[in-house]
């Protein structure tokens, strides 16, 4: 059985919501690694530059949005109208779980940058080095983070029926 034949048969078995979370989580994931990609390769000057980081901010954007409506176009043509069908209430259990996982996330990143920014007015280096704009970079990681987990818990939850556990 060739790749393409068990693209088909996991498309076949696997219900249209699942197949939505998996893109998402994927194109998520590749625009978490692009940002991380820029973060790591980057120079000391150009992580100082808020013109560098405005432009690293930009692509983010842009692959963001074009990515997920090329998805979109894809699922909705691969659907059977399935976009426009209503969640049923497991559906919709499910994706408020996803929710609260990553709330906890956002609010904890949101915490953290909140404090680095303090320190960082206060000029006190507790446990690392400076590093420019970090709480902008807290906010992204966190956002992100979130978005992942959001995916990846109602895909975990959808396949293992633990709705409530």
């Amino acid at each position: 059985m060739n790749i393409k034949q068990k693209l088909y048969q996991w498309l076949q078995e696997t219900s249209f919501r699942e197949v939505t979370l998996s893109v998402d989580l994927l194109v998520t994931g590749y625009i978490f690694y692009i940002y991380l990609s820029r973060m790591y390769y980057a120079s000391a000057e150009e992580l100082a530059s808020t013109v560098w980081l405005s432009g690293v901010l930009l692509e983010i954007i842009i692959y963001s949005v074009v990515l997920m409506v090329l998805s979109y176009i894809v699922l909705a043509f691969v659907s059977d109208d399935e976009l426009n069908q209503p969640m049923d209430v497991r559906e919709k259990q499910i994706n408020l779980v996803g929710y609260k996982y990553s709330a906890i996330i956002l609010q904890t990143g949101v915490i953290l940058a909140m404090v680095q920014y303090g320190i960082e007015k206060q000029a006190e280096i507790i446990l690392f080095e400076p590093i420019p704009h970090l709480p902008l970079h807290i906010l992204l990681v966190a956002f992100l983070t979130a978005e992942l987990a959001h995916y990846g818990v109602q895909l975990y939850k959808g396949r293992t029926g633990d709705i409530y556990g």
